[in-house]
């Protein structure tokens, strides 16, 4: 017995020094910026009831941990300046020291992939700024400080910052410049060389991903949204009830595939007979599309991709392995109009990752082709197995040969021809596994920062729900959530109006139909509702969008324009920071006089000719497009067409290329509708 407790003392004590281990909170590191003229405080763990000391600014603060282990010391606040500090922290066994620590402006900077986009080509191409090797060899200025939140989702638990790219924060150079976040470093700049005064930025986003699961748990209840309140309550299961669950969800996807795919196979008996002889290397696919990561569909679609090639002489006359991704949920691989490999569907493999070792007379002399025909039915989109096809490559022994010059056609796509008027099933949905379910995101990447004193926030994203009505309170919801989180009623939110994006409409957006706005024009004039908030600015983005690009390059005039914004309102600073902002529409003489704020000096256009993208509709609504001429800080509207005009649209359209009207500060109209939709009622 005594042998036992001399081993259980020996057990805790172990157990409490491992508990002892003096930790600072993970925000705080070397080369950081702390936010001036508010209280700075430092915080972390140490064993519990143990003396924590932090020294800072000539001054030192010592506390106790509490029974939790939480220790945290405050200081004055700081006004900033180029004066570099140092932190000294210690429990008396441990000690730590952060260097380099300055004072001056932080911001927030969080939304999807535009916000995400770096400055320089690291993550993949056609995905940087405009004119990036340059920008970066310039992004010289140390006093300009970046840190990147790592991608964590957390469902229930919030989670401590996590660094991705560097250790900690980092000072700007041309070293570590090409990896900042475009938007945020553009607008840090500006700042920087408006205030003279050090700039912090935390970059907190993630591509694709929609505003709910940036909301936390307690912004929806507090906001009243029942709905996303309900799932996260929903989906608070142990974990013996979410095993359940997910073998429920995956019964219910098996049995109802099961049940459907032979209506589809019946139904696609013709659609079959047309592709009859794609695969045969004779076929010619000239009418075919060249391979695009674009080109998303609904749920279900057969898709075919075909390529031609010569074998490289390093790799004749030996074995040759093919490797191609997933490239569907089910796969046939054809060789020379031969079956060499694939899939079918249900299949209990679950990678369905094609890797056939060929041997040397699978090849013809001279042109081969590879075609493969995939069935989709699992994910939203084909991006990713599209990528798949794009990384597809032959190699023997050293030699490689890439696959990448791929045409593609459908066979079958449930878009255009359901069948029998049944769709197919969901796909298997476990909702609090995804980084997209409500409050994930916040828990994972933001919660954290919430601890650290901010400017304020500026925000990126509404791709992802464009086209929502829902997306009103939710962005109301996610403002007064982060201004309550930071405990900052006030806190300065800037939001980037989404820019021009509509693909299907590149090569001919003067003929689009005005009466059938995209997705995105819903969005925008969602966003510009959010004016409406006390200390909310918007940064037009819709000039210097591109048609079939949804990442347009020029982050310069996006970061520049946030910067304005955020000097009118968290700087108070006496500058016109907004284009003109639609006021008020009247009729006169068979036109509409159109009135705006930020209209000061008069009005002009960007290229010097008459204003474009105006649209206007009698009572009944319909639009047409109409003719614009500026006078003086008014532009009157007109179509022979519409004889008694009553309403107005400017580049309320998803991409309009021509959109030109600014005001005296050379800063773009904001796209509106006089036919406002009342918003507020939307739950």
């Amino acid at each position: 017995m005594g042998r036992f407790l001399m081993l259980f003392a020996a057990l805790a004590f172990l157990a409490a020094d491992a508990v002892a281990v003096l930790k600072v909170d993970p925000v705080f590191s070397s080369n950081m910026v702390l936010q001036q003229e508010r209280p700075i405080a430092f915080f972390g763990s140490a064993d519990p009831g143990s003396s924590v000391t932090v020294e800072f600014n000539g001054k030192k603060v010592t506390v106790k941990a509490g029974d939790d282990g939480k220790w945290r010391a405050e200081f004055p606040a700081v006004k900033a300046g180029e004066t570099a500090y140092t932190v000294r922290i210690s429990d008396g066994k441990k000690s730590v020291t952060l260097n380099d620590v300055l004072v001056g402006e932080v911001w927030f900077c969080s939304g999807q992939s535009n916000m995400q986009m770096p400055v320089g080509k690291v993550f993949r191409r056609g995905w940087s700024a405009e004119n990036c090797e340059e920008e970066v060899r310039n992004a010289t200025d140390p006093q300009i400080r970046y840190a990147f939140q790592r991608l964590v989702s957390s469902q229930t638990d919030r989670q401590p910052a996590r660094y991705s790219q560097a250790t900690g924060w980092v000072k700007c150079s041309p070293d570590v410049a090409h990896y900042f976040s475009a938007t945020a470093y553009f607008f840090g700049r500006k700042l920087r060389q408006d205030l003279k005064v050090p700039i912090g930025l935390v970059n907190a986003s993630w591509g694709g991903t929609r505003i709910e699961p940036w909301i936390s748990e307690e912004g929806y209840k507090q906001a009243g949204l029942d709905h996303e309140a309900g799932q996260i309550d929903r989906f608070k299961m142990t974990p013996e009830e979410k095993k359940a669950f997910e073998a429920k969800e995956q019964e219910r996807f098996s049995r109802e595939m099961a049940a459907w795919y032979p209506n589809f196979e019946k139904a696609e008996a013709a659609a079959k007979s047309r592709a009859a002889g794609w695969a045969d290397p004779a076929f010619d696919d000239s009418a075919w599309k060249k391979w695009n990561n674009q080109d998303r569909y609904n749920k279900f679609v057969v898709r075919w991709y075909r390529m031609k090639f010569q074998l490289p002489k390093s790799m004749q006359n030996q074995k040759v392995r093919l490797s191609i991704g997933k490239v569907g949920e089910t796969a046939d691989v054809y060789l020379n109009g031969k079956r060499i490999g694939g899939w079918k569907p249900f299949d209990a493999e679950k990678s369905k990752r094609i890797s056939l070792e060929l041997a040397a007379d699978a090849f013809q002399p001279g042109e081969n082709v590879i075609a493969v025909r995939t069935e989709n039915f699992f994910n939203s989109s084909t991006t990713n197995n599209m990528n798949s096809i794009r990384q597809a490559r032959l190699s023997a022994g050293k030699a490689r040969f890439a696959l990448n010059n791929w045409v593609q056609a459908d066979e079958y796509n449930e878009r255009q021809q359901p069948i029998a008027g049944k769709r197919a099933p969901g796909f298997i949905n476990i909702p609090y596994k995804s980084h997209q379910f409500p409050g994930a995101l916040y828990n994972g990447m933001t919660d954290a920062w919430t601890k650290l004193p901010v400017r304020g926030v500026i925000w990126y994203q509404g791709c992802s729900n464009a086209g929502q009505q829902h997306y009103y309170p939710l962005h109301k919801a996610l403002i007064a959530d982060w201004r309550a989180k930071w405990n900052n009623p006030d806190m300065p939110f800037l939001i980037v109006q989404l820019a021009g994006y509509e693909p299907g409409r590149a090569n001919n957006w003067k003929n689009s139909d005005p009466n059938r706005p995209s997705g995105y024009a819903l969005t925008r004039d969602i966003q510009q509702q959010m004016l409406k908030i006390p200390n909310v600015g918007l940064a037009c983005a819709i000039d210097i969008g591109e048609a079939a690009n949804i990442h347009p390059a020029n982050k310069q005039d996006v970061g520049r324009r946030l910067a304005l914004e955020a000097e009118r309102i968290a700087y108070g600073k006496k500058i016109v920071s907004r284009g003109p902002l639609f006021r008020a529409a009247k009729e006169e003489n068979g036109a509409l006089r159109v009135s705006f704020d930020n209209a000061e000096g008069g009005l002009k256009t960007s290229d010097g000719k008459a204003p474009n993208g105006f649209a206007v509709a009698g009572a009944d609504k319909k639009f047409v497009w109409a003719d614009a001429k500026i006078d003086g800080d008014t532009v009157l509207v007109s179509s022979p067409s519409v004889p008694a005009p009553k309403y107005v649209r400017y580049a309320y359209v998803g991409y309009r290329g021509d959109c030109n009207l600014r005001n005296q500060a050379d800063l773009p109209a904001y796209p509106f509708r006089s036919d406002a939709i009342d918003y507020a009622a939307v739950k």
